[in-house]
């Protein structure tokens, strides 16, 4: 629903989709996008937003985290992230916005209401920015390159070296290889969502914002039979568990 299918395939645009959480991105080449893996003892957000944000700041920008899972400059969005959970790893990925078609972000991508509202924003371009705008002297290998420097002095590293992953090594690798060919599959892609009963929607405020809620209940006889619930929630994991502690609870609608 955070998407424009329709115009997605007239232009040609390809769908994937993440198993964190979060809301739907627009991805170009002007989209750099960073991950820290981690064991689950080591996680700490804001300790890698903190390296982003150091690294911005060698271009002399003073960015901010800011609400759930963004990096702001001057009030605009320029970086979000997104969160995965699973034990003894953890996940934190997000992106740069260094020179994202802007026009095809408006056009292919369709926030939330209720999320939208909640910000206080007219459109999802009117609060984001590009960092070239920002700073001429950046791009993707400027900022990479920064970003690693401040990961290493966070660490005390004297360096690292870059490893490129192509077809040819994917395939060598058993494990990676499924879940590469799994995501393509287009239940996993567009979601599995048969025919529901009962729709309901909402977004989460208070006591902190977590996320907007999209739920499909399927019930008869006063039971929830099954339930589906689409989230850009930053905690995947919560989203599973209530689905499948919905099922056989007494719904009367």
């Amino acid at each position: 629903k955070e998407v424009n299918i329709a115009k997605m395939k007239s232009d040609g645009v390809h769908l994937a989709r993440r198993s964190s959480g979060g809301g739907a991105v627009y991805q170009d080449a002007g989209n750099t996008n960073f991950t820290f893996l981690t064991s689950m003892d080591n996680h700490d957000k804001e300790r890698n937003t903190d390296i982003i944000i150091r690294a911005l700041a060698t271009f002399g920008l003073s960015a901010e985290a800011s609400g759930r899972n963004d990096i702001v400059v001057g009030g605009c969005k320029v970086s979000g992230a997104a969160y995965r959970l699973a034990p003894p790893r953890a996940l934190h990925h997000g992106t740069l916005l260094i020179n994202v078609d802007m026009g095809a972000l408006g056009k292919l991508l369709n926030p939330n209401k209720l999320k939208m509202q909640s910000k206080g924003i007219a459109s999802v371009t009117s609060r984001v920015s590009n960092l070239k705008n920002l700073s001429s002297e950046i791009t993707h290998e400027t900022l990479t390159a920064k970003v690693i420097e401040m990961f290493c002095a966070h660490y005390g590293a004297e360096g690292v070296v870059a490893e490129d992953l192509d077809f040819a090594q994917l395939e060598k690798i058993e494990s990676l290889n499924k879940v590469f060919n799994d995501i393509q599959d287009d239940d996993w892609r567009y979601g599995q969502s048969p025919a529901f009963s009962h729709h309901l929607e909402g977004r989460f405020e208070s006591p902190s914002p977590w996320g907007t809620i999209d739920i499909h209940i399927d019930s008869s006889k006063g039971k929830i039979n099954s339930a589906k619930i689409f989230s850009d929630s930053l905690h995947p994991n919560l989203i599973e568990a209530v689905e499948g502690a919905l099922v056989g609870v007494n719904y009367d609608p």
